[in-house]
C-alpha cells in the first residue's frame, strides 16, 4: 500500500492472500514460529485490532465536524484565496477534541479542556465558541493532541491522513 499510496490495493493484496488455499498454512506456520521465539502473536494482533476499532468509532464520531470546519475554511479559501494559517489550526483542534470523545482514555483530558474552553455542550464544541480560549500552548490541550495521535498510530493512521481524508 505504501507504494502505491493507496489503500484499496493492500486490501486487494490481503483479501487474494486470505482465499488463496495455502493461507491456512501459512498462518499455522508463522504461529510457529513465533511461538518458537516466545512472540504472542495473538495477544499482538488483539491490541492492533483494538487500536484499529478505537480509531474508527472515533473517525466515523467526528465526521459531521471535520465536514463543516473543512467547508467553513473552503469557503474562506473561496472568499479570500486561502484559509488562514491560524483558522486551519483552530478547525483541526476542534477537529481534534471531537475525536478525543470517543477514545476512552481521553475522557478526563476532554472534560478538562471542556471546562477551560467554557463549553456548556461537550458535543458541541462550535457553539459559543471562543477561538481566545482554544489556545494549543495550553498544558491542557497536550495531553488531548498527544493522545489523539497516539490513537492515530494505534489505528495505523494518522491525525494528518484523517484531517486529509
Amino acid at each position: 500500500a505504501d507504494a502505491t499510496k493507496t489503500n484499496e490495493t493492500l486490501r486487494l493484496t490481503v483479501e487474494a492472500a486470505r482465499k488463496s488455499n495455502a493461507w491456512d498454512l501459512c498462518v499455522e506456520s508463522l504461529k510457529m514460529k513465533a511461538c518458537l521465539v516466545g512472540s504472542d502473536l495473538d495477544s499482538i494482533w488483539m491490541t492492533l485490532e483494538c487500536g484499529r476499532l478505537e480509531w474508527l468509532a472515533a473517525l466515523s464520531s467526528a465526521h459531521t465536524i471535520k465536514q463543516t470546519l473543512q467547508g467553513a475554511l473552503l469557503k474562506d479559501a473561496e472568499k479570500y484565496g486561502k484559509a488562514s494559517e491560524g483558522d486551519i489550526s483552530d478547525a483541526k483542534m476542534v477537529y481534534i477534541y471531537a475525536l478525543s470523545l470517543s477514545i476512552p482514555a481521553l475522557a478526563d483530558a476532554a472534560k478538562t479542556w471542556q471546562g477551560l474552553v467554557q463549553m456548556k455542550d461537550k458535543t458541541m464544541p462550535l457553539k459559543d465558541y471562543n477561538p481566545t480560549l482554544w489556545d494549543c500552548r495550553k498544558d491542557e490541550w497536550k495531553a488531548l493532541d498527544l493522545g489523539v495521535q497516539s490513537a492515530a498510530e494505534r489505528g495505523g493512521s494518522s491525525f494528518e491522513e484523517a484531517w486529509n481524508a
